[in-house]
């Protein structure tokens, strides 16, 4: 039998993966949860229907959600992680020997345990003695917080469901307060392709509450039209200014990263660049 995924990621356009075999099907309090595996990208962790990540691509998104940001801030001790519950951000932030503690936020503690059976170069992470796993609203738990993370990283699902208010102004204002006077917001932000009408909304809420706010992207192959894009967010960052020692150590663990992206990311298509003003 020739068995295809597909996905429609809006109205005229889809993805297909031919399957080769499907590793698991269930259902959480909150979503389906399904892995399978293809003939050209290997396992996908699918929710609700929806594309997660693959395991041949996954570490282009998760190097450059996590290494920009870390490398650009001066003393990276404690991070947080909104969502990530495959593990793959933890797993980055953890090649950073600066870091001291990473807290996790997820919903669907589900999640957590299908990825470290199916995925364990990610899964792995979640048993170093720095994570700490607050399973739950990300939302209510940052609520409370006031100058208690170096860096944020918000590692969400698409912005439909429980996820709709990580993309508000509500949660920005917590994250703001929530982060110590050098600190740093990145997250993912979707394309700047075919999400166009979500980006401006984002910035905007984001520039009330920080003075930098900016766009910069990644090719992820498996993610709608392939040009990802990530908002950074702080006060007084510079998100050019690493330490290059930190960075060389960083590269030499990366498939992806290079010292190149740390600036080139960040050079956006003309049109993109409009989304953010």
């Amino acid at each position: 039998m020739d068995l295809w995924f597909n996905e429609e990621f809006v109205p005229g356009l889809r993805v297909s993966f031919r399957v080769t075999k499907t590793l698991y099907q269930g259902k959480s309090r909150f979503q389906k949860i399904d892995v399978i595996e293809t003939e050209r990208f290997g396992r996908v962790l699918l929710l609700d229907g929806l594309t997660m990540f693959t395991s041949q691509d996954e570490f282009v998104y998760h190097e450059m959600i996590v290494h920009p940001p870390l490398l650009a801030h001066p003393n990276p001790k404690r991070v947080c992680v909104v969502g990530g519950g495959d593990g793959g951000v933890i797993r980055e932030i953890l090649k950073h020997p600066e870091v001291e503690s990473v807290v996790l936020c997820e919903i669907d503690e589900e999640v957590i345990r299908v990825c470290k059976e199916f995925f364990p170069d990610m899964g792995a992470s979640f048993s170093d003695p720095r994570v700490t796993v607050q399973i739950g609203d990300a939302a209510e738990y940052i609520r409370p917080q006031k100058d208690a993370f170096d860096v944020i990283l918000g590692d969400t699902t698409d912005p439909i469901g429980p996820a709709v208010v990580l993309f508000e102004e509500p949660f920005y204002v917590s994250v703001k307060k929530a982060l110590k006077p050098k600190g740093i917001f990145v997250a993912q932000i979707e394309s700047v392709f075919i999400y166009g009408d979500i980006i401006p909304k984002v910035t905007r809420a984001l520039r009330k509450n920080f003075q930098d706010c900016r766009l910069y992207g990644a090719t992820v192959p498996t993610y709608p039209t392939g040009y990802w894009n990530f908002v950074w967010a702080s006060d007084n960052v510079n998100p050019f200014d690493v330490n290059q020692e930190r960075q060389r150590r960083i590269c030499a663990t990366c498939r992806y990263y290079t010292p190149e992206h740390q600036r080139a990311a960040f050079v956006l298509p003309a049109f993109a660049a409009e989304l953010q003003a």
